[in-house]
């Protein structure tokens, strides 16, 4: 019998797997099989079921020893394990991979080469095939570069953590995600949401880490199967105010052509075992003039409108969504929400739970901005849920799995860092050269800066001044210099270990050097602000001077700009025709990118604030006219006056 992966490629080839068991009473006894833990704070119980006593727990990655198998009273599996460090007891079937060893099968190792999945995927998709011989691997060529896609899911606001949930290390402190006034993280969806540290959007975006057994399920199709059951929706939804919901959930995704786990799960996944007021359709308020605003028998599974805006809060705004789309039945909720989620994000491209987490695929829209859900955690969570409504008789079906594969991807794969209450303050507050003047003014942010100093001096103090006092800084002191140009490297380690990279280039007269760009007029960070609307660019290259070479300033797509400067163009630093630096261009207002403060930047900002769509770069700093790390209605307030011609350019 062919399996369904190898009817793509028409090779007729048998696998078959045997597993030494040996029925004792009620639990299958596994013969010396170790397993590998697939979630995080597991409970490891005194027995089979939720009731028991937890022992301990184990996170994703730890191995243990599985001594056998049994089911609750649900029919859910249950592993009889022992913990790496001698604890014994059971552990929910959904959270361990039983690692099972895989047979040289030459012809699943001739489709994983003509599927183009690089070598690094290989491994776990070895395993997987030798636990389940008939699931389809599609490998779905990207063609985004990963740093480049990694960086722009990384942007504060895109991708966010529960505050109260995660421990310093995974909170992100870039320019946005932290207020340093306040000293407190800059919070976002009015929810007590943080943006996550870097290396853990990496952790979560990178697809490797999600081969398992159980976290490739936000891989899989979207669309509807035949595969799906009442009761498989039922399994999703036990122990949920929406069980009841079950064949509703499974009539509206037939309809609609859409898994009905997905929609089950999502609907979990935003209202919880209990659900909020949204789902039990009990959302009613009484404003400051007295007015009562009743919304009883109006439902909203989805949550689909309900973020802060206008004075109401985000489950007050999801009423009035409701009830603006006659979702006075949980059934017209539930087929509303389907709808929306067909016609939004399936239709659109992104049919798997990755997929509506980060965007990189372009079904119209572009790239990194048409995302359901913000949590960065939330594909590979739900995941979860998606193969609980399985049974293992179902799981041994020909399933698709649609994995991503990015060009340019680490030759390894991105590992997540273990929590821990040590932050992640790798910046400086000041840089300075005794006697002389470091170019361009310092900034937290800025990590590339120049001193210029006579021939005759042969030794410099560098002085940086660390933001945290648990940080640690090498690379400053008493510097020999020798030649016409030398390079400091002042690396800076944060409590959590994170390091950052300042490099001052110290020159003498003699020499060309590396070309410096300097201003009196306009100030020249990360990005180049002070710029007015209106300034041309020849104007703005009259105020800078480019020492040992030259600048120009060009669109973002290369061209030559010869007109109004505007937020997002960039004046680049060239060397013999060797672009050595670009600093984009923020005019603080602009941030539609036309070089005018109008009405219409105040709807861009607006929508930013509302989450409906994310700024970032040039733009996400141009919004902050107030330039304290956020973006408020204080800096509309701000842009609106400036419009009005009530208070100055801000610059």
């Amino acid at each position: 019998m062919k399996t369904l992966w190898r009817k793509m490629v028409a090779v007729p080839v048998a696998l078959s797997l045997l597993l030494c068991m040996l029925l004792v009473g009620g639990t299958v006894a596994l013969a010396a099989e170790t397993g590998t833990v697939t979630g995080d704070y597991v409970n490891v119980r005194e027995g089979a079921s939720t009731s028991h006593k937890v022992l301990t727990q184990v996170n994703t990655g730890d191995k243990v020893t599985v001594l056998g198998s049994t089911k609750d009273g649900s029919g859910n599996t249950w592993y009889h394990i022992t913990t790496a460090k001698g604890t014994t007891g059971y552990i929910y079937g959904t959270y361990v991979v039983v690692d099972v060893q895989y047979k040289p099968d030459a012809d699943f190792e001739a489709y994983l080469t003509a599927q183009k999945f690089p070598d690094s995927y290989k491994p776990a998709l070895r395993t997987l095939h030798a636990q389940y011989p008939n699931w389809v691997f599609v490998a779905k060529h990207l063609n985004l570069d990963w740093t480049t896609a990694l960086n722009a899911e990384s942007v504060p606001g895109k991708s966010l953590l529960i505050d109260s949930a995660v421990k310093a290390n995974w909170k992100s402190m870039e320019y946005g995600a932290y207020d340093w006034e306040k000293k407190q993280y800059v919070v976002f969806d009015s929810g007590g949401w943080v943006s996550a540290q870097k290396e853990i959007v990496a952790f979560y975006m990178d697809p490797r880490n999600s081969l398992d057994a159980t976290h490739i399920f936000q891989f899989e199709s979207l669309s509807f199967s035949s595969a799906h059951t009442v009761d498989g929706v039922k399994k999703i939804l036990s122990g949920c105010f929406m069980e009841k919901y079950a064949q509703a959930f499974y009539d509206i995704g037939k309809a609609n052509g859409i898994s009905p786990y997905h929609l089950a799960s999502r609907a979990r996944q935003e209202q919880g075992t209990n659900g909020n007021n949204l789902g039990l359709g009990v959302v009613k308020w009484t404003d400051s003039k007295g007015t009562v605003h009743d919304y009883t028998g109006y439902y909203n599974f989805f949550n689909i409108g309900a973020y802060e805006k206008d004075g109401l809060s985000a489950i007050q705004n999801g009423a009035v969504y409701a009830k603006s789309r006659g979702w006075n039945t949980p059934e017209k909720a539930i087929e509303g929400g389907a709808q929306q989620l067909a016609k939004g994000y399936i239709n659109m491209k992104q049919d798997t739970l990755y997929l509506q987490k980060f965007d990189v695929v372009d079904g119209g829209n572009g790239y990194y901005e048409h995302q359901y859900m913000s949590n960065v955690t939330a594909a590979y969570a739900e995941s979860g849920s998606m193969k609980s409504a399985y049974s293992d008789e179902m799981l041994k079906g020909g399933i698709v799995f649609n994995i991503p594969v990015y060009t340019n991807m680490p030759a390894s794969v991105c590992n997540r860092p273990v929590q821990a209450d040590k932050n992640n303050d790798n910046t400086l507050t000041g840089l300075s050269v005794t006697g002389y003047s470091v170019t361009p003014t310092f900034s937290r942010y800025t990590t590339e800066y120049a001193v210029t100093v006579p021939a005759s001096v042969t030794t410099l103090s560098v002085n940086p001044v660390k933001s945290d006092a648990g940080a640690s800084v090498s690379g400053a002191g008493n510097i020999t210099l020798s030649g016409e140009e030398t390079t400091v490297s002042i690396k800076v380690t944060a409590p959590s270990g994170l390091i950052r990279t300042y490099t001052l280039h110290v020159y003498r007269p003699g020499g060309s050097g590396t070309p410096v760009l300097t201003s009196s007029k306009y100030k020249i960070e990360t990005n180049i602000t002070g710029i007015a609307p209106g300034t041309t660019a020849t104007d703005l290259l009259q105020g800078m001077t480019a020492a040992n070479g030259s600048a120009q300033i060009v669109t973002a797509d290369g061209k030559p700009v010869t007109g109004n400067v505007a937020t997002g163009q960039v004046v680049q630093l060239l060397s013999g025709g060797k672009v050595m630096r670009s600093y984009p261009v923020v005019i603080y207002g602009d941030t539609s990118g036309d070089g005018a403060v109008t009405s219409r930047d105040l709807l861009i900002a607006q929508r930013h604030i509302l989450g409906i769509s994310k700024l970032s770069g040039a733009y996400l700093t141009a919004a902050d006219s107030g330039k304290d790390g956020t973006v408020t209605s204080t800096d509309l307030l701000r842009s609106q006056k400036q419009i009005l011609g009530i208070t100055s350019v801000i610059l």
